[in-house]
């Protein structure tokens, strides 16, 4: 309309709606001003509210989300709480699009948490259980990826915080030792821990590598030794030379074997010395890290024996200054690393909660499938049942509405005709048969819902369209018999579509339509002007 509003600037659009306490509810929304709402209640239908003045509206020219929320109110749809009627009314609103599948409509553009819970709700199971899945889902999802995240930042490490906090503790306690031996200009505490960082650690440290690289650089003599040995000096060539001269005979097949072994002995040599190689390599690195080692140990060594032999107070008080900023240097880095892992722990353990009460809503979500399946009374039952009923009546078929829960325990929804082995066929996948199972589906449950507070319409777009003549009659009369019981069906339909009478009865009495179009003239029209 916006696109033409030279001719619908002056349109004003009305709409009754009997509401579920028996009155009427009128809305006014105009075309030059769609943003604004007006409602008018009364206790008896308004054939026309065209001249209605302003002060006479209910509510006049309302704001649309307050219109909206008004409206939610005056329909009082407790059936589908919390949900808005917006939510729903595409079930009772189908449009061409609508019949490629019987639950999922053109409007559910989004994923399965968009529109499966709220079908849930429809058909009486706690949607709150689905919706709080999909919510925890999503939240399982991301705090996985923080956790990632976390575990990549510390760089793979697996250290203990609770030992990160004693290392921290103990460091703490060694700057502030430190800090009083300043104070006081006391070094003797000091001068013990250089000298047992000589004796116990460093000594140790360096005896220790001395060996090992000892035992590495005999291990490297053997490999470089062993690639020297493996040569092969049998020749059959000049063996056979040798037998021709002694006048002995030299078999051609033993020569053949000899050939043969020794390419094979070659293949076996040249993989051991690959990997020879390979180790050798190895060993070398190992005793070049080794030699790098003993060369910082022994500078430390120097370095610390320089400051016991030293009797300058002042360069004893600036090296135990410089030792108390490295030592809480390391303090303040091993805090941060602290924290890393705590989070790192902290997020571990959200995660595992979350996927702990995610088992817990599968377990929930199964024990309400199965109670709402077994109990005659409830609304999945009531629908299963009345849909089933419906396809038994127009097709002569049998036809399964059925709810389960998937590998990951989301809900899955089904239709499908059975035949005399329950087995499932695949009719239900062409497309006059699909359009049978929305308009079934979307009758049970506002039959269902009869006792409640729930939508009492349907409205379905070229319902006849490609059925045969026979189903044709049968959904017309299941149409009727579904009107007796309460529930307003309205279809579009072309009139060559209708159901042929048998009689010279009119198909469809006039009092059942409400409006007929035609191309005769402006006045078939929807509007009453001309096409454009």
């Amino acid at each position: 309309m916006k696109k033409r509003e030279d001719l619908f600037g002056e349109f004003v659009f009305f709409l009754e709606i009997e509401l579920l306490d028996g009155s009427f509810l009128t809305t006014r929304r105009a075309a030059a001003n769609p943003s604004k709402v007006s409602f008018f209640i009364s206790s008896e239908t308004q054939p026309d509210l065209t001249s209605l003045e302003e002060d006479d509206w209910s509510h006049y020219e309302l704001p649309f989300a307050k219109a909206k929320s008004l409206l939610d109110g005056y329909l009082d749809l407790r059936d589908i709480d919390p949900w808005k009627f917006r939510n729903v009314i595409g079930y009772f609103l189908r449009m061409q699009g609508d019949y490629d599948n019987v639950f999922k409509l053109q409007r559910h553009a989004g994923g399965d948490k968009d529109w499966k819970p709220i079908l849930a709700r429809i058909l009486g199971l706690d949607d709150a259980i689905f919706t709080e899945r999909y919510e925890l889902k999503a939240d399982i999802e991301m705090k996985a990826a923080l956790l990632a995240a976390a575990e990549r930042d510390a760089q793979d490490s697996e250290e203990d915080p609770e030992k990160i906090g004693a290392l921290i503790q103990l460091r703490e306690l060694e700057v502030r030792r430190m800090q009083d031996e300043l104070n006081s200009f006391d070094f003797e505490g000091f001068d013990a821990d250089k000298t047992s960082a000589i004796v116990d650690r460093i000594d140790a440290r360096i005896a220790e590598l001395n060996q090992t690289r000892y035992t590495l650089s005999h291990t490297v003599s053997e490999l470089e030794r062993g690639l020297k040995v493996d040569s092969i000096s049998f020749d059959p060539q000049k063996a056979e030379t040798l037998f021709e001269e002694a006048g002995v005979s030299f078999p051609e097949q033993v020569k053949v074997d000899f050939d043969q072994l020794i390419a094979f002995n070659r293949a076996i040599t040249e993989e051991r010395s690959s990997y020879i190689r390979e180790e050798l390599t190895s060993t070398k690195k190992e005793i070049a890290d080794i030699v790098e080692e003993l060369r910082h140990l022994n500078a430390q060594r120097k370095e610390n024996l320089q400051y016991l032999r030293s009797e300058d107070v002042f360069e004893k008080y600036r090296t135990l200054s410089a030792e108390v900023a490295k030592t809480a240097a390391e303090v303040d880095l091993l805090h941060r690393q602290h924290n890393t892992l705590s989070n790192i722990q902290n997020k571990r353990r959200e995660l595992r909660e979350a996927k702990a009460h995610y088992a817990e809503l599968q377990g929930k979500a199964e024990e309400a499938l199965r109670e709402a399946g077994q109990d005659r009374s409830s609304l999945l039952f009531k629908t299963r049942e009345y849909f089933s009923g419906q396809i038994k009546d127009i097709l002569r078929r049998d036809a399964i509405l059925s709810v389960t829960l998937n590998g990951e325990g989301n809900l899955e929804f089904r239709t499908d005709f059975v035949d005399g082995n329950e087995l499932s066929t695949s009719e239900a996948d062409g497309t006059s048969f699909k359009k049978l199972l929305c308009v079934a589906f979307d009758l049970a449950i506002a039959r269902a819902h009869l006792d409640g507070a729930f939508p009492r319409f349907v409205f379905h777009d070229g319902v006849f369209e490609l059925l045969d003549p026979r189903p044709k009659q049968n959904l017309l009369n299941s149409i009727r018999g579904y009107t007796q019981l309460g529930i307003q069906s309205i279809i579009t339909v072309m009139d060559f579509d209708l159901p042929k009478s048998d009689s010279s009865e009119p198909t469809v009495l006039d009092s059942e339509i409400v409006l007929r179009l035609h191309d005769d003239g402006e006045k078939g029209r929807l509007f009453h002007f001309q096409s454009w």
